[in-house]
């Protein structure tokens, strides 16, 4: 049987640049999963042509709810031509019914634990609507992926690897947590060392959402990767920066950078984050500790939050310019289905579209507290363009001296996506006016002619 896995982009039209792009890992543990006398094949849309007329007998798509509309598009085209065709991923597991709209089967959590299932079914032509993968499987029960399938998805080659699923943090604008569960379970520290000997690279971008959320285990890992000879970036909690011994520890294993979800510079909103410090100056502290290891400290800010009004822009601002931090992904928060925050605003009306195509981070899809979607918009890009002007780049260098590669691929791929992007999101935001002007036209019962 020929198997085809699919992860899609979100516009077809506009891919990722590759100096910063993520790679992808969840297609080669199902491809691993797969029994050897079946043939498999992976495409992302990322980095490659999707060609609807490929020979093969079972598709199988995985998607996020940026790219959800693109999977439902892809899965209606090869279900044209008599395909089976399988959805499963984290938009999947949040909105099955939804999904199974679209396809022949959805598989909700995680897909492994039920994938072989699914195969045998598929052939014996008993092919279920809904499997549950569940989020309790032991991680050592999986294969290695299947590593021999890994498509060149990044300017530095890196190789994707995952040590741990699950997260004990509830953020209201994250739904990780119930995909992959609230208990940290682990690849064993000997099955990490086998994926990384059978990867034969050097670089690694490890995808767990919290390399060091058991610092027990990340400290058992950091031991046995000192001896690798490897680089490696991740991400982590800020909390992180409370024990030296494995700030030191993480940096002679390899590790050159980590991104930290700060989220926001506010005092208001830090205090109430489970996950952050508990105060502006305890998070300045946190950032000059990570740094001054020489890890290079990546942040990740989000816009929109109720507590939210328009002086947020320039507070953010100072923090940055006052801490160095040597590069940042800016966000308007997203109501991603499946969170608190959308159940919140769904419930409150505030919800301003579900054309999942507009959940993308840099659009606004909901009414904002405290300011119009305009100035949230303005605010955000104002921001972007500030902090990733060239002055302010040349200013924030020499605090990131011991790591200039990593400063370079990060700012350079950063800004050079920032006009791109703002035409994109004009549009979007033209179009989510028009959408508020009709929804405001049905309110009062005035319909144009």
């Amino acid at each position: 049987m020929r198997i085809l896995l699919i992860a899609p982009v979100k516009d077809i039209s506009r891919k990722t640049s590759e100096i910063i792009r993520f790679p992808m890992i969840s297609l080669l543990y199902i491809a691993a999963m797969t029994p050897c006398e079946h043939e498999v094949s992976i495409v992302e849309e990322e980095t490659e042509t999707l060609d609807f007329n490929t020979d093969c007998d079972l598709v199988a798509i995985t998607c996020m709810t940026a790219t959800a509309p693109r999977a439902y598009t892809i899965a209606g085209e090869f279900r044209k031509r008599g395909k089976k065709v399988v959805l499963g991923g984290i938009h999947p597991t949040v909105l099955p019914h939804e999904a199974k709209i679209y396809c022949d089967c959805v598989i909700t959590g995680e897909a492994e634990p039920v994938w072989p299932k699914v195969l045998e079914d598929f052939e014996n032509g008993r092919l279920q609507d809904f499997y549950h993968g569940g989020t309790t499987e032991n991680l050592n029960e999986y294969p290695l992926p299947r590593r021999d399938l890994i498509k060149p998805g990044t300017v530095l080659g890196m190789q994707p690897i995952v040590t741990s699923r699950g997260c004990p943090y509830s953020c209201e604008f994250c739904s990780v947590w119930k995909f992959f569960g609230r208990r940290i379970r682990h690849v064993s520290v000997e099955n990490v060392i086998k994926d990384i000997q059978n990867s034969k690279s050097s670089r690694f971008m490890f995808l767990d959402d919290n390399i060091v959320g058991d610092p027990v285990y990340a400290r058992s890992l950091f031991l046995a990767l000192k001896d690798m000879k490897i680089d490696w970036v991740g991400q982590a909690s800020i909390s992180f920066s409370k024990n030296e011994e494995l700030l030191k520890l993480a940096h002679d294993s390899g590790c050159r950078g980590l991104f930290f979800g700060v989220e926001s510079v506010s005092e208001e909103k830090i205090k109430r984050m489970s996950k952050s410090m508990r105060s502006q100056q305890g998070t300045i502290e946190a950032i000059k500790r990570i740094m001054s290891h020489g890890i290079f400290f990546h942040a990740s800010l989000v816009f929109g939050f109720d507590d939210d009004d328009t002086s947020v822009f320039d507070e953010t601002l100072e923090f940055l310019y006052k801490t160095k931090i040597p590069s940042a992904t800016f966000n308007i928060l997203t109501p991603y289905p499946g969170t608190d925050i959308y159940n919140q605003f769904k419930t409150e009306n505030r919800l301003i579209t579900e054309d999942w195509k507009f959940y993308d981070h840099c659009t606004v899809t909901y009414h904002p507290k405290k300011m119009t979607i305009d100035e949230l918009y303005e605010g955000y890009e104002y921001v972007k363009r500030n902090y990733y002007s060239l002055g302010h780049i040349l200013n924030r260098f020499p605090a990131s001296i011991k790591n200039p590669l990593i400063f370079a691929i990060a700012n350079i791929g950063l800004k050079r996506g920032l006009k791109e992007e703002k035409k994109a999101i004009r549009e979007n935001l033209y179009k989510l006016h028009s959408m508020i002007e009709q929804q405001a036209r049905m309110r009062t019962g005035y319909l144009p002619s």
